[in-house]
C-alpha cells in the first residue's frame, strides 16, 4: 500500500458505523471486533457509503446493476483467524497517491492547476470525485460510453459541489479513446488515468471464476459495459499507448491499471515498439489482492525508481532503465559529505548548481548544457577555449539531475545518490553520475 494510504491502518467497523449509522445494521460482531458480510451486497454498498462519507466527505448514488467502487473482499475465519481486509477504496486511492507521485517528477503538486483525463469514469466517477476532494487544484474530463453511467456520473458529480471542477464527457466504443483530447486540438492534460474493462468476453469471465481456488469473497455488481471489451484489457490499453503517439506530449503522464501481470508483457512490448523509453511500472498490493499500473510519456521529465520500477523478480525484463544511480560510500557526517560534493561540483566547469538549504541532508540541483567533466570534453574545451555561459545553462539545459547523501534505515548503509530529473540525453545523465562518483571517492581517499 502507497506510503501516504490513509488505510495503511484498517478502519474499525464500530467506529465506521458510529459516523455512519445506516452501516450499523450491517455489522456482524466475532472475538476480533466487528466486520461485514462481504458476499452481500446491501452491505458492500453500506461500506462504501461509510468510507466516503466520514473520511472524504463524498455522497453516491448508484444503480444496483453498475460497479460498486470500494468494497472487494475481506477474509474472515470467524471467530478465531486476524481479519484480512481488501478494501477498494484504499486501491484507488494507491492508484491516486502514485499519480501525485508522478506529477510530482514534473513540479506541478502544489498551487499549479491540474487537469487530468479519466477514462472510462463509470457511474460512480470515484477517481475524478476522490482526486478533486484531495486535491483542491485538481478537474478532470471523465468520460463513459454508458447511457445510465453517463448519467448517474453527472448526477454524483454535482451532489457532491464538483461539477465546475469534473465535466463528464460522452463518447462511444468505436471511438477514439483519447475523444476529449482528439475533439478540441488545444487541449492539453497533465495525467490520464484508466481502470480499463477486465475481460475479453462472458466466456472470459466464466472461465476466470473457474480458475479461482476459493469462491470469490465478495459479490461482483458490474454490468457488461464495465467488465468486458474486446480483446481484454491489454488490447484495449495497447489502443490506448497507439492513440498517444499521434497525442505526444498533449499529456503529460498517460496511465492505466492492469489486473493481470500477463498484460503487462503485452502493454510494454507496444510502448517498446513505438521506441517510447520514458515508461514505468508500478504494483499496488493489499492483502491477496495485486494491480499493476503503466505510465509512459512523451516528455523529458524522469520518473524516480521508487515510482516507476518494481523489485517483483518475475517482471524484471519489463522494467524501465533506472534513473536514480546510486553509490555506497562509508558513513560520515553529513557536513562533511556536502562538503565533498561541493569540492567535486565546482571543480566541473559550465555547471549551475542549486543546493536545498531546508532539506537534510541537503539536496543538490544541477544543471549543464552539455558534457564538460570527461577527459575527451576537457580536452576539446581547452582547444576551443569556450566555456558555456550561465545564461545558457539557465535558459536551455540538456540535463537536469539531483545529488544526496542517503543514509539507509534498516542497514545504515551510506550512499550517493543521483537521481535523474529532465533530459533526454541518457548517456549524458549516466557519464555525469558515474564521473562525480568517482571524484568523490578519490577526493575521500585523498582526505
Amino acid at each position: 500500500m502507497h506510503p501516504r494510504n490513509p488505510y495503511l491502518i484498517p478502519p474499525d467497523f464500530r467506529e465506521l458505523a458510529e459516523a455512519y449509522p445506516p452501516l450499523q445494521a450491517c455489522l456482524i460482531s466475532h472475538s476480533g471486533g466487528f466486520s461485514i458480510d462481504f458476499k452481500s451486497e446491501v452491505s458492500q454498498r453500506r461500506l462504501t457509503e461509510a468510507l466516503l462519507h466520514r473520511d472524504f466527505g463524498i455522497s453516491l448514488d448508484l444503480p444496483l446493476n453498475r460497479l460498486c467502487p470500494p468494497v472487494s473482499s475481506i477474509n474472515e475465519p470467524l471467530p478465531k483467524c486476524k481479519i484480512r481486509m481488501h478494501i477498494k477504496v484504499p486501491n484507488r486511492l494507491n492508484y491516486i497517491l502514485w499519480i501525485e507521485d508522478l506529477l510530482r517528477a514534473t513540479n506541478f503538486i502544489g498551487s499549479n492547476p491540474i487537469q487530468g483525463l479519466d477514462i472510462g469514469t463509470g457511474a460512480s466517477a470515484i477517481y475524478p470525485l476522490l482526486s478533486c476532494k484531495l486535491n483542491p487544484t485538481w478537474a478532470f474530463v471523465a468520460t463513459d460510453v454508458d447511457e445510465l453511467s453517463l448519467t448517474t456520473a453527472r448526477s454524483n458529480v454535482e451532489r457532491n459541489g464538483l461539477a465546475e471542477r469534473i465535466r463528464v464527457f460522452q463518447t462511444a466504443p468505436e471511438a477514439l479513446i483519447f475523444a476529449p483530447l482528439h475533439e478540441d486540438p488545444m487541449s492539453k492534460s497533465d495525467f490520464t488515468m484508466c481502470n480499463p474493462p477486465f475481460y475479453s468476453s462472458h466466456e472470459d469471465v466464466t472461465a476466470s471464476a473457474d480458475a479461482k481456488e476459493f469462491e470469490p469473497n465478495a459479490v461482483c455488481t458490474g454490468a457488461d459495459v464495465e467488465m468486458i471489451t474486446p480483446g481484454g484489457e491489454s488490447s484495449f490499453v495497447c489502443r490506448m499507448v497507439d492513440e498517444s503517439v499521434e497525442l505526444g506530449e498533449r499529456c503529460g503522464w498517460y496511465t492505466s491499471m492492469l489486473g493481470k501481470m500477463s498484460s503487462l508483457t503485452q502493454v510494454i512490448g507496444v510502448i517498446r515498439g513505438h521506441s517510447i523509453e520514458n515508461y514505468g511500472v508500478t504494483e499496488f498490493v493489499q492483502g491477496s489482492t495485486r494491480r499493476w499500473a503503466v505510465v509512459w510519456s512523451f516528455s523529458d521529465f524522469r520518473l524516480s525508481d521508487a515510482v516507476a520500477r518494481i523489485a517483483n523478480p518475475q517482471l524484471q525484463n519489463l522494467m524501465p532503465p533506472r534513473n536514480t544511480l546510486r553509490q555506497r560510500f562509508p558513513a560520515q557526517e553529513i557536513e562533511s559529505a556536502t562538503e565533498t560534493l561541493s569540492t567535486v561540483l565546482a571543480l566541473v566547469d559550465g555547471l549551475r548548481v542549486e543546493k536545498a538549504e531546508t532539506s537534510r541532508p541537503p539536496r543538490f540541483i544541477i544543471y549543464a548544457t552539455k558534457n564538460t567533466w570527461s577527459r575527451a570534453a576537457r580536452r576539446k574545451n581547452k582547444q576551443n577555449a569556450q566555456e558555456p555561459a550561465p545564461a545558457e545553462v539557465m535558459s536551455a539545459p540538456n540535463l537536469v539531475c539531483s545529488l544526496e547523501w542517503v543514509i539507509q534505515s534498516a542497514s545504515q548503509e551510506t550512499f550517493w545518490e543521483c537521481q535523474w530529473i529532465k533530459g533526454r540525453d541518457r548517456p549524458l545523465f549516466e557519464g555525469f553520475a558515474s564521473h562525480i562518483f568517482r571524484k568523490i571517492s578519490e577526493t575521500t581517499e585523498h582526505h
